[in-house]
């Protein structure tokens, strides 16, 4: 009698190991492609913060006089402000921005900038900033 000694796998074994290393590397491709994606997604927040701060510190930076005209000016072309489109990061954002008078209180201007974008979904950021008049 011939002593046989069992130095390998079993094709069971093999299968087992290769089904539980599939799993494995789908996990990671999944995780990466969330990964990547939320990347893409603080990104494009990331430039649209910056497209409205940009527009707030212009409105903040003028003058009384000069904001009082500007609100005239938006207000007679559109009773829901001023409007513009800007391209960062290869998604063109349209900006809105429009004025309360005399809020949050008497003497004081709010100023409110609106960001819309569309990548994956539809989204839109809005920033108030408060001035004198």
């Amino acid at each position: 009698m011939r002593n046989q000694n069992n130095l390998g796998f079993t094709l069971v074994e093999i299968l087992v190991s290769v089904l539980i290393f599939s799993f494995a590397v789908l996990g990671l491709a999944i995780g990466t492609v969330t990964l990547t994606r939320t990347n893409a997604d603080s990104h494009l927040r990331a430039s649209a913060i910056n497209v409205a701060q940009a527009r707030l510190e212009e409105l903040k930076a003028m003058s009384p006089a000069a904001l009082t005209a500007l609100v005239a000016a938006c207000t007679s072309i559109s009773s829901a402000g001023c409007n513009d489109t800007f391209s960062a990061s290869g998604i063109t954002y349209g900006r809105r921005w429009w004025f309360a008078a005399n809020s949050p209180i008497v003497g004081v201007n709010r100023i409110d900038v609106k960001v819309d974008w569309t990548d994956h979904g539809s989204r839109t950021l809005t920033f108030t900033a408060a001035v004198p008049q």
